[in-house]
């Protein structure tokens, strides 16, 4: 009896333990994109059962957490700046950065009870918030807007920086300040107050990168995570949850022995954009 308790007893902790180390996906995903990410990996989950471990943090935070040895799979950045990092510190699988979305500014008031514009900002004497600009590419976005605007001198010194988008979410929504930057995504996601779409044109792209990192616990998981939101599929939900598609170069081919049809020359891996 005590043989089969021992053997029973070490039949499941094997299993636990194939469990965690073979079926567990971490990602590190910017604070922006951690309403968009579960719904990717539950989508994903469909065709690929694995539990998930999910860090949200600034892009800055977390890509300091990585280059100190924090055990994540993938990473999700807000920027290219940091994944480009990565790459040239080696920390990364080679050919697994590519750009998954391209993110997009709001600014947002959850107290106004009518349409807001950037001009409000003119004639407004308060407080805004943002996430702080060196290391959240959201809150250089927004200081990038007011410099655009000749509004940085006004502001510059009556910010309410938080360490993350999410937390100047939570200040916006608190009452503690009537305006702040957020992303469109969590605009979208808003049942309070106003908002207004910020033109790409008043600050850098918002390009947001992905790699996969060398030393991954879950390698495959990982890559094939990493292909998935390349796909029509993810896009599409990434489109639908307030971003612009991702900008991919395909890989260069070898040309093919016929010339192609000038009709043949959009192929199946066109995204379609999606209206929001």
């Amino acid at each position: 009896m005590v043989t089969t308790r021992v053997l029973l007893s070490c039949l499941i902790l094997c299993f636990t333990t194939f469990t965690t180390n073979a079926e567990k996906l971490k990602i590190a995903v910017s604070a922006n994109f951690a309403t968009p990410v579960a719904e990717l990996v539950k989508e994903f989950k469909k065709k690929h059962p694995f539990t998930e471990q999910i860090s949200v943090a600034s892009t800055g935070v977390l890509y300091q957490q990585i280059r100190h040895g924090a055990p994540f799979d993938i990473f999700l950045a807000a920027d290219l700046r940091r994944p480009q990092l990565l790459e040239e510190q080696g920390l990364i699988h080679e050919k697994y950065r590519k750009t998954y979305a391209i993110g997009q500014l709001a600014l947002w008031s959850a107290t106004s009870d009518k349409n807001i514009s950037l001009d409000d900002l003119k004639n407004y004497d308060g407080r805004i918030a943002a996430a702080g600009p060196h290391i959240a590419p959201y809150g250089l976005a927004a200081k990038e807007t007011l410099i655009s605007l000749n509004l940085w001198s006004k502001y510059h010194q009556k910010l309410i920086v938080g360490n993350n988008i999410n937390q100047t979410y939570q200040q916006i929504l608190s009452g503690a300040v009537s305006y702040g930057f957020i992303s469109y995504s969590q605009l979208l996601n808003s049942k309070v107050g106003h908002g207004v779409l910020i033109d790409n044109s008043l600050h850098h792209e918002l390009e947001q990168q992905m790699v996969v990192l060398k030393h991954a616990e879950n390698i495959s998981l990982a890559t094939q995570f990493f292909e998935f939101l390349l796909t029509n599929s993810a896009q599409k939900i990434i489109t639908k949850t307030g971003y612009l598609p991702a900008i991919t170069i395909p890989d260069q081919q070898e040309p093919k022995p016929q010339e192609p049809k000038p009709s043949d020359e959009l192929n199946d891996t066109e995204i379609a954009v999606v209206s929001i």
